[in-house]
């Protein structure tokens, strides 16, 4: 009897510890991300990378991640999706005790629900793309001590009913991460229909 109280007294503290993480994240891929170049559909995401190319690939990885037919496809357009979140940037604004994983994931998991009703108008192309990206100019991030930056890149999109009544301003919200420009979350302009 004494041994078992022992043992339970023992390993008390290592099943409590253990089970601090997010239950409604068990068996979920959390990723260690680490911003850095990445390079996707072709095009190179590096420090000199604009904040249009990196729109373009979040949102053609968003649409391949609600159009996926496998768990595999699914999983490698997220892979892409994590590859351009600002990571630093989201970290560092974190409250509360999540760790770093569980609010990166958090924040990435929630961008296709966020765009998918859309993403039949989601361009695969990037010359397509870019003609109808929109950039709101660079500005530094109010209250930054590190001088950060922040632009928002705006795309209409077209609802699949085709309904004009129905159209958005999508909006993919950058911010610069050590160097490169990654998306700190994706949204819509309240009540605007178009970008003009």
């Amino acid at each position: 009897m004494q041994v078992v109280v022992l043992l339970v007294c023992a390993l008390g503290p290592a099943v409590w510890t253990g089970c601090s993480r997010d239950v409604r994240l068990a068996g979920r891929k959390l990723r260690n991300v680490t911003v850095g170049t990445v390079t996707h559909y072709g095009v190179k995401l590096d420090e000199n990378a604009t904040p249009q190319q990196v729109a373009y690939v979040v949102l053609r990885a968003i649409r391949d991640d609600f159009l996926a037919e496998s768990s595999e496809e699914r999983e490698a357009a997220l892979d892409r999706q994590f590859d351009l979140c600002a990571a630093n940037v989201l970290d560092a604004r974190k409250r509360g005790k999540i760790s770093r994983e569980e609010l990166i994931y958090n924040v990435v998991y929630r961008w296709t629900p966020t765009v998918s009703h859309y993403s039949h108008d989601i361009e695969t192309e990037w010359e397509k793309a870019r003609e109808r990206f929109v950039l709101l100019g660079q500005r530094p991030v109010t209250g930054s001590q590190n001088g950060q930056t922040e632009c928002q890149v705006l795309m209409e999109v077209d609802d699949p009913s085709d309904d004009p009544n129905a159209r958005a301003v999508l909006v993919v919200y950058l911010v610069k991460d050590s160097g490169f420009w990654r998306v700190s979350h994706l949204g819509f302009k309240p009540g605007r229909r178009s970008i003009n």
